[in-house]
């Protein structure tokens, strides 16, 4: 292989569309949309008082498109696809947040729950796992 040959790696295909996630569910992509944070309720407030946010540095990224593209149970919620499965900084969040970014990763649509509580439990939505070369999108 030639030194032109290994500076030219295939490119991942880019989703920004919630109808293309089916499609490539499982592979490497290149997706692009706005960054958001997802902030947590520390605990139900009580009557009359604000709410009250913890920063746990769970993050998505929101596409074009219905979250109905690849799960009919959504109606009519926006496409948004975790940013892996660890915390973000602080730092990220801040320089990051509401900003239209690329990132590259492993689409996955059904990622597997860690353990099965017998409680109720919020369904694991898509996730983008592995995520690597975050930056904004041109």
């Amino acid at each position: 292989m030639s030194a032109a040959e290994a500076g030219r790696r295939e490119l991942p295909p880019r989703l920004d569309r919630a109808e293309q996630l089916r499609r490539f569910d499982g592979q490497r992509v290149c997706l692009v949309g706005t960054y958001l944070f997802v902030p947590s309720l520390k605990r139900m407030p009580r009557p009359g008082r604000p709410p009250e946010y913890v920063d746990p540095g769970e993050v998505v990224i929101q596409i074009d498109g219905s979250a109905a593209a690849y799960d009919p149970t959504a109606g009519d919620m926006p496409a948004r696809i975790g940013l892996g499965s660890e915390a973000r900084s602080s730092e990220e969040i801040v320089r990051l947040n509401h900003r239209r970014v690329a990132v590259e990763g492993r689409i996955v649509l059904r990622p597997e729950m860690a353990r099965v509580l017998p409680c109720a439990a919020r369904r694991p939505g898509p996730e983008l796992q592995d995520p690597n070369g975050l930056r904004l999108a041109e």
